[in-house]
This record gives C-alpha cells, structure tokens and sequence, in this order.
C-alpha cells in the first residue's frame, strides 16, 4: 500500500512522485542555468593599440632676396586727383512744394467718420509745362477714399518739369501724400 494512491485522500509517500517532482525541478533548473548563460562567449580584449601621431614643424628656408635695379623697382608718381563730375544733363521733373502748402488735398468726411489713415505714393506724369497729364497710385494708403482724394488734389498742382539736353521734357515724379487724423 506504500507505492499506491489511494482517492479517497489518503496521501501516503510514493517515491515515484518524489523523483518525478525532483526530475521536474531539475531540468527547470538546467533550462533556468542555460538561459542565463550568454550563446557566445564574449569576445577577447584586444590590447589598446597607441595610435598618436606625431609632426614635427620644420623651419622653411629663408628665402633669397637678389637686388637688381629694374625700371619697376622705381616708386610710381601719385595718381591724378579724379574730375569733378559733370552736372546732370537729365533733369527728373519734381514737385513745386508752393503747391502742396497752397492746395492740400481734403480729408474725406467720411474717412474721418471711420478713422482711416495712409500713405499714398502717386506716379504723375509731368507735362512740358509742369502740368499733370496722368495721375495713378503707386502704392495704395488701403483706403479707396484717401487714394481718391490724393488724386483730386494733386491734378491741380504745378510742377517743375524734366529735361533733357537743356530742353523741357515729360517725365515722371513719385509724390508721398500721408493723410494723418491727428495732424
């Protein structure tokens, strides 16, 4: 009766269950040490190899200096001071300044009510007699009403016209109108 299980819960000693519990725990125990242990061995150290290298600097030779007399060797003279300039033949037409003081152009009442302010840059073609001929923005203010005054006003100013060879000629002028409320 030592050697058999009984079912009805008599645990008795069986030597077959000790060496099969201690066979179990044996080879989990050889498949534990064997994961543990590294596949390769680790590679050999290799002695540390010095690898400096050395330079040494070496003077150049001086170099050789030969006195010859050429006609180089003489200083040359100072340079001629440069001309004045010549006055410009091209005169760009511009704006007779008088006109803008005499003629500003009128704040829009409506601009004003909505507080817009700019800065417009108009291109005026300048006629022979310093009349403006065409009058287009440039660079818009960025409102419709500023630009629209700036125009108005600068058709009737006076202006210096161009020239040309000494003769009155069309050209263009680049006028700045800044509309300001607190001015």
């Amino acid at each position: 009766m030592a050697d058999t299980y009984q079912s009805g819960g008599d645990s008795s000693f069986s030597w077959r269950r000790v060496t099969a519990f201690a066979s179990a725990f044996a080879l989990h125990a050889f498949a534990f040490a064997m994961m543990m242990a590294p596949v390769a061995p680790p590679p050999p150290k290799d002695k540390a190899i010095d690898r400096k290298v050395t330079v040494e600097f070496i003077e150049p030779p001086p170099p050789v200096v030969t006195e010859e007399a050429s006609p180089m060797s003489v200083p040359a003279p100072p340079p001629a001071p440069p001309a004045p300039p010549a006055p410009p033949a091209d005169i760009a037409p511009s704006e007779n300044i008088s006109y803008r003081r005499m003629r500003p152009p009128k704040y829009p009442p409506q601009a004003v009510r909505q507080r817009q302010q700019g800065k417009v840059i108009l291109k005026v073609l300048v006629g022979l007699d310093g009349t403006p001929e065409d009058v287009t923005v440039e660079k818009s203010s960025g409102s419709r009403l500023l630009d629209q005054a700036a125009i108005t006003a600068v058709k009737t100013w006076k202006f210096n016209p161009g020239s040309k060879g000494g003769k009155p000629s069309r050209g263009y002028a680049l006028v700045p109108i800044e509309f300001n409320l607190s001015n």
